[in-house]
């Protein structure tokens, strides 16, 4: 009887002890690899898009690092967490065509640092820029997909009686907002 709790006592001791390091493993296999921070630098839309109607050029180009800087500005200001008992402590978007490729770096539950990999299908729906889900991973391990919702991030374009959106392109690393200047003139 002693040899068989003896034997159930190592068993046990071995698998906590495995239990620990695995789990050791896969925290230090899904923390962050680099530091991302929520860092931006204000940017107005409008502002940009008033100068470019100073200047009448029909085009607002919004470049890859304006992108970054709106959409952090937009995750900061957000009151909604990016998922339920994450943190976001840092992020970096790169802008491909029509998909966005976020790297953020969260902490679940106050306890847990990752870093996943988000990629968006960029959309526009008047005045917004609307980023899809399309994949959300883990250093490679696909996470399903419900984890992430859809975000709107409204671009605060000029009133509609100066300009109206004739088209929006997503081409290589920034997105061209082409507009269709609306002059009256009163004689």
């Amino acid at each position: 009887m002693r040899k068989a709790l003896k034997r159930i006592a190592v068993f046990i001791v071995i698998v906590v002890l495995l239990l620990a390091g695995g789990g050791w493993w896969l925290i230090t296999y899904i923390e962050p690899d680099e530091a991302l921070t929520m860092n931006y630098e204000p940017i107005s839309v409008k502002d940009k898009a008033l100068n470019m109607i100073k200047n009448l050029k029909p085009e607002l180009v919004l470049t890859e690092a304006d992108i970054n800087n709106l959409l952090k500005m937009h995750l900061s200001e957000s009151s909604e967490p990016l998922a339920p008992d994450t943190t976001l402590d840092g992020a970096a978007f790169e802008l491909e065509g029509n998909r966005l490729i976020a790297r953020l770096n969260v902490t679940y539950k106050d306890r847990v640092p990752a870093q996943l990999q988000a990629e968006y299908k960029l959309e526009w729906q008047a005045p917004n820029i609307v980023l899809r889900p399309r994949a959300l991973t883990v250093k490679e391990v696909h996470l399903p997909l419900r984890l992430l919702e859809t975000q709107v991030i409204p671009l605060d374009l000029p009133q509609q009686d100066v300009v109206t959106v004739q088209d929006v392109q997503f081409s290589g690393d920034h997105i061209s907002i082409l507009f269709k200047l609306q002059l009256k003139l009163n004689f």
